[in-house]
């Protein structure tokens, strides 16, 4: 019996040694950049010897989780639960890292089809990580005491991150070469740069649309500390609150898809269903009532992740709308994966669809539109630069929204600005927002001395 036990253990500990021995350690010079803003995570890879060629890519956000196939390609799974009430700002973190940790998750998936024979046990080495993180800059000097020590905010996120991706089997660099920075810096650096060129943006505009929507100004080269401000806490952030008012108010606390037939209900019918209908809704209702939504193993010490756990969201209603009526910024985001969808999803009528989409774009119309419209008319009342050719410089709409979403911006910003200020808006295409956000990583880093190394003709792959 003794023999057979040690021999279990001799087999079992042959085929751990075979795993290891099989495991490829992936490098290309290659370069993390990570866009972490208040509900939603941005990742590229890409090799710093080709900045502008992604070769993968990733987004979580509260509600949607995806990472891409193609440019301009969504695609959604069933881990979009995973992403759920995770801020990703370091102001008002209360789970740490876990949307970093999905979104890496998703960046390993959309680099199989860089790299076809990658396996999951398999490393791929990292020369640089940039991070530009919300609420960097007024909150990562910040005391917190975790098991017993005293560190900063900022520390004590940069060592979960390390973590996080050995976890994931990225290797990371240096500790200098692991570097965060403002969200609205990196944000910066995108809005400078010009698609097949080098040189970048002197002088122009530019409306980060994320979450606030905020305007920000970059003069000879150089981005202005003041950001342009209005009265009021950001359009998407509007729009969730109008949602919740105008749909979400009207559910029981304990509302399944059967309520939306509800006659009392019949004037937002098709917007329930419509929003009913979108791939993160359907995962929800699949969690253990009770059960938390999702609890990664992140590394943390035993007392780290018991203090995790008890700030985890659970599933305590039966539909993800009632959790939405305290959630603001994923009811706007919910709102906005509904207006970017172009075919009728199954299960929902055609004409439910049609004007489910109708009532939330007057929704969108009622608040984040003007809020754009604000930010638009106070960049204009600070004064417009004029370019070396005299035209008014460039006002650049910055941000990961798919072609189906900025259509309907597009269109519904053109009943309310002004020709000439029409004249100066440059939306950002989903493939140069993810190739500038490479480029721009990439330049940042090489300002704080990151280093090129020479260009192999082959990607190194060699055996751990």
């Amino acid at each position: 019996m003794k023999f057979r036990v040690m021999g279990k253990i001799a087999l079992l500990s042959l085929s751990l040694l075979s795993s290891l021995a099989l495991a490829k350690t992936i490098s290309d010079n290659l370069v993390l950049v990570v866009y972490e803003g208040n509900a939603e995570v941005n990742m590229v890879l890409a090799s710093a010897n080709e900045p502008a060629k992604v070769l993968a890519s990733s987004v979580a956000s509260p509600v949607h989780v995806s990472y891409s196939r193609e440019p301009g390609e969504e695609d959604y799974y069933d881990g979009s639960v995973t992403g759920m009430g995770h801020t990703g700002s370091l102001q008002g973190r209360d789970s740490e890292t876990i949307l970093f940790a999905n979104a890496l998750d998703n960046l390993r998936k959309s680099a199989k089809f860089y790299w076809t024979d990658l396996e999951d046990a398999d490393e791929i080495r990292l020369n640089a990580v940039y991070i530009g993180i919300a609420g960097f800059k007024d909150n990562q000097g910040k005391t917190l005491t975790v098991n017993g020590k005293s560190m900063t905010k900022g520390q004590y996120i940069r060592k979960n991150m390390k973590k996080v991706l050995k976890l994931r089997h990225f290797i990371a660099p240096r500790d200098r070469l692991v570097q965060m920075d403002a969200d609205y810096r990196l944000i910066g650096k995108v809005a400078k740069q010009k698609a097949g060129e080098d040189a970048e943006t002197r002088d122009l505009d530019f409306i980060q649309l994320t979450t606030y929507a905020t305007g920000h100004k970059i003069r000879d080269g150089v981005l202005e500390d003041d950001q342009v401000t209005f009265n009021s806490e950001g359009g998407p952030y509007q729009y969730g609150i109008k949602m919740q008012q105008d749909f979400f108010s009207h559910l029981p606390e304990s509302c399944t898809a059967a309520d939306f037939d509800n006659p009392d209900l019949k004037h937002i019918a098709p917007a329930l269903k419509a929003m009913n209908a979108m791939p993160t809704v359907d995962v929800y209702g699949q969690v253990e009532k009770g059960a938390y939504l999702y609890v990664p193993d992140l590394g943390y010490s035993v007392a780290e992740q018991e203090r995790l756990n008890n700030t985890l969201p659970h599933r305590d209603f039966n539909h993800l709308f009632v959790r939405e009526k305290s959630k603001k910024n994923e009811a706007g985001y919910l709102g906005f994966w509904v207006l970017q969808q172009e075919i009728v999803p199954e299960g929902v009528k055609e004409q439910d669809w049609n004007e489910g989409q109708q009532k939330l774009t007057e929704c969108a119309k009622s608040t984040f539109i003007p809020a754009i419209k604000r930010v638009v008319d106070a960049l204009g009342e600070e004064g417009v630069a004029k370019t070396k050719e005299g035209a008014n410089v460039p006002l650049f709409m910055v941000g990961e929204f798919p072609v189906g979403q900025v259509l309907r911006l597009r269109q519904a910003l053109t009943e309310i600005l002004s020709e000439e200020d029409q004249k100066r808006i440059v939306w950002m295409k989903p493939l140069h927002y993810r190739q500038f956000l490479a480029q721009a990583g990439i330049k940042l880093l090489k300002k704080n001395g990151f280093k090129l190394k020479k260009k192999k003709e082959k990607p190194a792959v060699g055996d751990a």
